[in-house]
């Protein structure tokens, strides 16, 4: 059968609906520990106004059902060389040519939109080789020119977690950081730091190994992060961060957790990084530390906290562990350069 590929109308319920039944469907498919995105935090990213990137979406159909969904996101302040693509096939119509026809379709929109490069990632059992090589999805990447370029790893936390070790890991590392402090906020950055904030976040990217993947700084400037703060608050989504701030009232390190409001149970840790000239201080680990306990002091109820890092990045992957995360999947990085 034809698979017929069209763009997603995210404001009409029907095909929003019909659309993230197959993403959903095919993104738990054989995993333990999916993370897809709810019905109402794909609406509002799908429909929100952004200046940092575009997202696109679009179903592959058969005899009038999604058999195939199609997300497309378009960088448009840094990395404009780059589009970020994401296929999944519904477990039903998998094998029948479909995940690569609406693969085809996002790296000819790609081409057009001027981008030379292609990004996607695959999720694999932990056991696993660090590059999944044998998994399926891996396969259905690499036959289609896909090179691996960094490899992932989830660990989850159950919480609440031991509030005892959460201050003692907080009390040990408090000597190294003598003359820093610490600040907090729930949801939107304040407007008095809302420069540095954004410069620090615009460093992640490239402060974080990338392996084989070239990426270059973000530009998080108060209109990003403004438009940003917008779309996570319809997708219903609150973040609580900390910041570590020097003697001298630069911002030099941050942590963030996302409570989503539409995905029960799960919290998701989102960035964490010090600046290279205050490394050493354990600031990270503060950071980290102090954040989670002044979440669960505000939501005790029980959740699972999901993070990634890069099986490389040995000294964020010992805070995770010290403060007891565990392993239970892998992600692959792949890109492809399109002619």
């Amino acid at each position: 059968m034809t698979l017929e590929i069209r763009p997603l109308d995210a404001a009409d319920p029907a095909q929003m609906a019909a659309f993230h039944a197959t993403y959903h469907a095919a993104h738990v498919f054989g995993r333990a520990f999916s993370t897809p995105w709810m019905l109402e935090e794909m609406r509002a990213d799908l429909l929100g106004v952004r200046t940092g990137e575009k997202a696109l979406a679009f179903e592959g159909c058969v005899d009038g059902a999604v058999a195939c969904a199609g997300l497309l996101w378009l960088p448009l302040k840094d990395n404009v060389t780059l589009a970020g693509v994401e296929v999944q096939t519904h477990p039903d119509h998998r094998r029948q040519g479909y995940g690569s026809a609406m693969l085809e379709h996002l790296l000819d929109v790609s081409r057009a939109a001027g981008r030379t490069t292609a990004v996607t990632q695959a999720a694999t059992p932990f056991e696993g080789p660090a590059d999944g090589s044998g998994h399926p999805d891996v396969e259905f990447l690499t036959k289609r020119g896909f090179t691996f370029g960094l490899g992932d790893v989830m660990r989850v936390l159950d919480l609440p977690t031991d509030q005892r070790l959460l201050e003692r890991l907080a009390a040990e590392a408090a000597p190294h950081h003598a003359g820093y402090a610490l600040r907090q906020w729930e949801g939107p950055v304040p407007e008095d730091v809302l420069e540095a904030f954004g410069d620090l976040i615009g460093s992640l990217i490239t402060e974080a190994p990338a392996g084989e993947i070239e990426l270059e700084r973000e530009v998080f400037d108060a209109d990003r992060i403004r438009a940003d703060e917008k779309v996570f608050a319809e997708a219903g989504r609150t973040k609580y961060t900390t910041v570590a701030v020097a003697p001298d009232g630069e911002l030099v390190a941050y942590s963030e957790l996302a409570l989503p409001s539409y995905d029960p149970g799960r919290v998701y840790q989102w960035g964490t990084l010090v600046r290279p000239a205050h490394r050493g201080h354990r600031l990270g680990l503060a950071t980290k530390a102090h954040n989670l306990l002044w979440f669960q002091r505000e939501h005790p109820e029980p959740a699972t906290l999901v993070t990634y890092n890069a099986e490389v990045n040995g000294p964020m992957i010992a805070v995770n562990e010290a403060m007891g995360f565990r392993p239970v999947e892998r992600l692959g990085e792949f890109q492809r350069k399109l002619d």
